[in-house]
C-alpha cells in the first residue's frame, strides 16, 4: 500500500503503538499530510480561499474557553492544498467543523505530534517512578523478613 508512512513507539509496559501518516502518493518528496488518520482523498477541488480565518493560535485552540486542547474528530482531504476537518475541545464540548489550508493542518499536525510526546515522556516518568517506589517496597520487605518462600 502506497502513500504511507509510520512511526512506533514502545509504551513502558511493553506494548507498541504505530501511528500512521498518510500522504499523497503523487507527492514525490515524501512530504506527509494531516498524519493522524484516514485521509482518503477524494477529487473535490481545494477551497477558493480558506473557509475559516485562522488567529494566530491554531487549529488547536478554542475560541470559546481559550483551551490549547483541541483535536481532531474527522478528517477528509479536500484535493492538494486543503482539508475538511470536524474538531473538539475537551474543557467546554465545543465543536467546528471547516476546509482548511495544508499549511495550517501541517502546523495542527506539529502540535498534536508534540503533545503525544509529551503525553509518551510523561507516562514513561511516571510508569518509571511507580517501578522504582514498588521496587523500594519490595527491597523494605525482603529486608525486613516480611517476605517468605510461600508468597511465591
Amino acid at each position: 500500500m502506497k502513500g504511507y508512512r509510520t512511526k512506533k513507539i514502545a509504551l513502558p509496559g511493553g506494548r507498541t503503538i504505530e501511528i500512521v501518516y498518510f500522504h499523497d502518493e503523487a507527492d514525490e518528496t515524501g512530504a506527509t499530510g494531516a498524519g493522524h488518520g484516514h485521509a482518503a482523498p477524494d477529487d473535490t477541488p481545494p477551497p477558493a480561499g480558506p473557509a475559516e480565518t485562522l488567529d494566530a493560535t491554531g487549529l488547536h485552540h478554542c475560541p470559546e474557553c481559550d483551551s490549547d486542547l483541541v483535536y481532531p474528530i474527522a478528517w477528509e482531504e479536500r484535493g492538494p492544498d486543503g482539508w475538511h476537518i470536524q474538531r473538539r475541545c475537551p474543557n467546554c464540548e465545543w465543536r467546528d467543523e471547516g476546509d482548511f489550508h495544508q499549511d495550517d493542518v501541517e502546523q495542527f499536525d506539529d502540535v498534536l505530534n508534540e503533545g503525544t510526546e509529551s503525553l509518551l515522556t510523561g507516562l514513561r516518568n511516571f510508569s518509571r517512578a511507580n517501578m522504582e517506589s514498588d521496587v523500594e517496597r519490595l527491597i523494605d520487605a525482603i529486608n525486613a523478613d516480611r517476605i517468605l518462600p510461600m508468597d511465591f
